[in-house]
């Protein structure tokens, strides 16, 4: 006992009030600690998916305001409470619940957040703010906490109104990891690209060319689909339709360019496609899948070199793809110049010649199945063991051959890809078709079941790969390469089809491929992309400026003015013309 007396004597007052405090302090916590794990954690709550509960209506409809607005939300009924976001997010509970109207402004000072992940080995940001919309997504909720499906409206407001493009607007609204994750996003490089073991099981050298790299945009078929929403909008600012859609990477090489094409799949489930004239000159209104073309490799010099070519032959018997261009917009952020495309599969060929589309082979290059019946493959396959074996100069065999392929749209093309100087082919970006003949509708013009050939990727043509491009000769190739090779050669043995082919190009060299009439051509696909180049040269920075743009379209104007001739001396040559049965320009 004195010796703790003597201990506490030793003990300053100061030093004193300090212990007493860290005990209580410390009694405080060891209270405040078992009262708090005494109470309940509170769990975030997941909304569980009822596609028969109303959505939440909205006061505005989407598109383009001069200034900004206000909009409302209600639910569809007293019971229900509405969840929103502003930001491209799928509503959750964690979201904001709607108690007031909300402010809709311009954006586009808001930092950049999706246009500067970096999308390709040699991408690069974009030059200052990327002009931004707001992306209202809403849900009704009830008691028992079930969802309804979402409502998404587009909102853009600039000083400009609509008129702020003179393309329509194609506004894609997909959950941001769908497209940018890390794991599973197609729309960057990502965990494939990070991970050097998918070189080796993809077989793939250290040394490849950058647009080879494994990496998540390589990823093909129905896994690498994702969902999302899809708004078209047109230049006058009127809703055309909206709908939910499957987005996927289009193309090859080209995957690897920062601003890809996308695949865009209208057909889900029971649903049948759209029925909405997305191509105004166009009879065909349904459709099951379209493409958002990147212009391919032409991504890099006028956005609109294969859309160009082939509208000048969008009167001879090839099966082209319709072209719009448009303006396209991910979760509110500008995603530049995309070339609305037809994509070239069983759906549009049903739809373009009313035919069953489980009817349909397509096949590509010789004879590598792409879609189909394996009759029809095995069909071709004989077909090319029948030229090779035969001599068409034989009018019994040419007569054969002509029962079984559309001469014209063979001809043309051929002369379309030869004209163009399509260095890409053709020992590639050959795809033909025909369709199995007892399950066509009697009313389709194509229901003698031959081969046809369609037109597509030409953006090697008209000198892409060499300014003077023009000079080029296709027609030698023609005649040794792949199945066109076997074909066209066989078919030049026969005198009819030699003058038929001889004939039609020289119309076609007097008409179409006219220097005045191609020059026309590019001066309105000139006129008719010049107001969006410079934004869409600042949001991707491949082009460099308009001046170099310019320059690039004045490459095909070059083009235009040398190919006729130059073709003329060709054509005469290798058909061994002289005197007065040369073919000339008129």
């Amino acid at each position: 006992m004195k010796t703790i007396l003597k201990t506490t004597k030793r003990i300053s007052p100061k030093a004193f009030v300090i212990v007493a405090f860290i005990l209580v302090s410390i009694t405080c916590i060891l209270f405040y600690s078992i009262k708090v794990s005494s109470i309940p954690i509170l769990k975030s709550v997941v909304f569980t998916l009822d596609e028969k509960l109303a959505l939440p209506k909205c006061s505005l409809v989407g598109g383009f305001y001069k200034s900004p607005i206000i909009v409302s939300l209600s639910p569809a009924n007293p019971d229900l409470e509405v969840y929103y976001t502003l930001d491209g997010t799928e509503p959750t509970s964690k979201s904001i619940k709607y108690k007031s109207p909300i402010l809709i402004t311009n954006q586009t000072d808001k930092p950049n957040r999706l246009s500067v992940i970096p999308t390709s080995p040699r991408w690069k940001p974009p030059i200052g703010n990327v002009f931004k919309g707001t992306i209202l997504r809403a849900i009704s909720v009830d008691k028992n906490n079930f969802r309804s499906s979402e409502l998404i409206r587009s909102f853009f407001v600039d000083e400009k109104g609509n008129k702020r493009y003179t393309f329509p607007v194609v506004s894609i609204t997909v959950n941001e990891k769908d497209l940018f994750g890390y794991e599973k996003g197609i729309y960057v490089l990502g965990k494939r690209f990070s991970d050097k073991d998918n070189y080796v099981q993809k077989n793939v050298p250290l040394y490849s060319p950058w647009f080879y790299y494994p990496a998540n945009y390589t990823i093909r078929g129905e896994n690498a689909e994702r969902k999302g929403n899809l708004e078209f909008y047109e230049p006058s600012g009127q809703l055309g339709f909206e709908t939910k859609v499957g987005i996927r990477i289009n193309g090859n090489a080209t995957r690897g360019f920062a601003q890809k094409s996308l695949r865009i799949n209208f057909k889900e489930k029971d649903k049948a496609g759209i029925n909405y004239p997305i191509f105004p000159s166009n009879e065909i209104t349904k459709f099951n899948s379209i493409i958002l073309r990147n212009s391919g490799n032409d991504w890099d010099k006028t956005m609109f070199r294969d859309a160009f070519m082939q509208s000048l032959i969008k009167s001879t018997h090839v099966d082209l793809q319709d072209f719009r261009p448009s303006i396209v917009f991910v979760n509110g952020e500008y995603w530049g110049i995309h070339n609305i495309r037809e994509r070239q599969d069983e759906y549009y060929l049903a739809n373009k010649y009313n035919l069953n589309p489980d009817s349909i082979t397509i096949l590509e290059l010789t004879n590598s199945l792409k879609r189909g019946q394996m009759k029809s493959r095995a069909m071709f396959t004989e077909l090319l063991q029948f030229l090779k074996k035969e001599d068409l100069s034989n009018d019994k065999n040419y007569e054969y051959i002509i029962s079984k392929i559309d001469i014209e749209s063979f001809i043309d093309f051929v002369i379309a890809n030869v004209y163009f100087c399509n260095s890409d082919w053709p020992d590639n970006n050959v795809k033909f078709w025909r369709a199995d003949s007892q399950k066509f509708d009697e009313n389709s013009v194509a229901k003698d079941g031959k081969w046809r050939w369609m037109l597509y990727d030409t953006d090697w043509g008209f000198g892409y790969t060499n300014r003077h491009g023009y000079n080029m000769d296709l027609l030698n190739n023609a005649t040794i390469v792949g199945s066109v090779g076997v074909v066209f050669s066989s078919l030049m043995k026969n005198k009819s089809f030699a003058t038929k082919f001889t004939s039609t190009f020289e119309n076609y060299l007097n008409t179409i491929f006219k220097t005045e009439f191609v020059l026309k051509r590019i001066d309105e696909f000139d006129k008719l992309y010049s107001p969006e180049m410079s934004e869409n040269i600042n949001r991707w920075r491949v082009v460099g400026d308009m001046k170099k743009w310019k320059e690039n379209v004045e490459e095909l104007r070059v083009f235009a003015k040398k190919r006729p001739l130059i073709q003329i001396t060709q054509l005469n040559s290798f058909l061994k013309l002289s005197g007065t049965d040369r073919i000339t320009l008129k």
